[in-house]
């Protein structure tokens, strides 16, 4: 198993800001559970018609408590290379 296997397999819930519309919170919850992230904001936006007040403070708190997903290198193999060269020297 590769590391970015790993990672993609943690237990963990990130919000993903790459991803995401305002915070990042559904699309990150869309990613843990491997659910479709319009199937995610619809079922939030769902449960905001009928619980407002509850919906909001929760997607809120969702974003404080959620830490940011890291970011991956999505390149080639050359220039992964050239950079981690570069931090190497430094």
């Amino acid at each position: 198993m590769k590391h970015s296997d790993y990672e993609e397999r943690s237990h963990r819930v990130y919000r993903d800001t790459e991803n995401g519309l305002l915070l990042g919170v559904c699309a990150g919850i869309a990613r843990h559970f491997d659910f479709p992230v319009w199937l995610t904001r619809i079922a939030v936006l769902a449960l905001g018609w009928f619980f407002p007040f509850s919906t909001i403070v929760a997607y809120i708190a969702a974003a404080l408590l959620m830490p940011e997903h890291p970011l991956h290198y999505r390149g080639d193999g050359d220039e992964r290379s050239f950079w981690q060269s570069r931090k190497h020297r430094s």
